[in-house]
């Protein structure tokens, strides 16, 4: 699951966590309503409410306005709870259940003694619907249920903070990983490199005292240089080819974008994340590209779809379009260098066309 797909995730379900409170204060206007208040009364509850609502948002499931984060907390939390038990104090029991607004708030401040702050909150809060002559039933009701609210309040912040620190654990993994690839990097180029000019340096040298004294020894010497410097260069466009391998991860995106810019419907079908050895990934993204530049040039095809899974033993990538097929003057060195691979790897590369309409490759490597 990637970082977007959590935060989307975690966002649903907080606004999903608040609609109970939601109800509760809708619930309570309606009620509260029937009695015919005053005007200016009903004006000033209402505000209360409001108010009352915004800072239990600000106080719980951290919440995605950012406007309301810039609210200091704790004095928040403080005003909270007096609005909480203020509101049944001044206009009737009705607005009793907005306490839950208070026990959801104590419960994702979480800590060490959260269940007894909870409990603490909830008997106020009881005290207060037994004084205004609430039935013991509606005021146990009404401790039961901010107890539990409390309690998925609770829960809510551990799922957070673990939700944070899989994302922190994530980047900083990220990070690491590009950090020693520039070092794997720096490190094969002075292997590389450094060697072969150094080499480069003294037989440059040798050969310019050699010039004066002894002109076959100093040709000789300029013939090593040119061997060296063509083995350097051979061996620096091998690495820079190593580097440049694609993965499998980004030639499936890829993909994507390529077929819908042709106007074909890709579809990719791939486990949420997995790891394969780096030459295993490398074959198997090299089977997309082909598969897909086949696709997009010689198959005429409106759909697609590349799905990859992994088995216990075994990674496979299949290839299948609705199109004509490359055909046999179209089968080039693209599909022969895909079964080289595979092969080389100890997996199987399999193509052909498909029975209905259409044409198909499967390469499956050890995993």
């Amino acid at each position: 699951m990637t970082d977007d797909q959590v935060r989307v995730w975690w966002n649903r379900r907080k606004w999903t966590r608040y609609i109970a409170m939601y109800v509760s204060i809708i619930a309570s206007a309606v009620f509260y309503f029937r009695g015919k208040p005053p005007v200016w009364e009903a004006v000033v509850v209402m505000a209360a409410a409001l108010v009352l609502t915004v800072l239990g948002m600000r106080t719980t499931f951290e919440t995605p306005i950012l406007l309301l984060r810039k609210l200091p907390f704790w004095p928040s939390y403080v005003l909270l709870l007096v609005l909480c038990a203020g509101l049944p104090v001044f206009a009737g029991m009705e607005w009793a259940s907005s306490s839950i607004w208070a026990s959801a708030a104590t419960g994702w401040i979480g800590g060490r003694w959260m269940f007894a702050r909870l409990v603490m909150v909830s008997a106020v809060l009881a005290g207060i619907a037994a004084i205004q002559g609430m039935q013991w039933v509606l005021v146990a009701w009404l401790v039961l249920v901010g107890l539990m609210v409390g309690f998925f309040s609770s829960q809510a912040r551990q799922q957070f903070e673990l939700f944070t620190e899989l994302r922190d654990s994530r980047r900083e993994r990220a990070r690491l990983a590009v950090a020693e690839e520039r070092d794997r990097i720096a490190r094969d180029l002075h292997d590389l490199v450094g060697h072969s000019l150094s080499v480069i340096a003294v037989k440059t040298e040798l050969a310019r005292r050699l010039v004066a004294i002894d002109t076959a020894k100093a040709e000789q010497e300029l013939a090593d240089i040119d061997t060296v410097v063509r083995r350097a260069l051979a061996e620096v466009r091998q690495a820079v080819t190593n580097y440049r391998q694609p993965t499998l991860a980004g030639e499936l995106a890829s993909a994507r974008r390529a077929a819908a810019s042709a106007g074909i419907d890709c579809r990719v079908e791939s486990p949420e994340s997995w790891s394969l050895p780096a030459p295993v990934d490398g074959a198997l993204a090299w089977t997309v590209r082909e598969g897909v530049t086949n696709v997009l040039r010689h198959s005429q095809a409106t759909r697609c779809t590349i799905t990859l899974s992994i088995e216990d033993v075994c990674a496979v990538v299949e290839i299948v379009d609705d199109g004509v097929g490359p055909g046999e003057d179209s089968r080039g060195n693209g599909l022969v260098g895909l079964a080289e691979r595979a092969q080389a790897l100890g997996g199987t590369m399999d193509s052909g066309p498909r029975e209905d309409r259409g044409f198909y490759i499967r390469v499956r490597v050890p995993a």
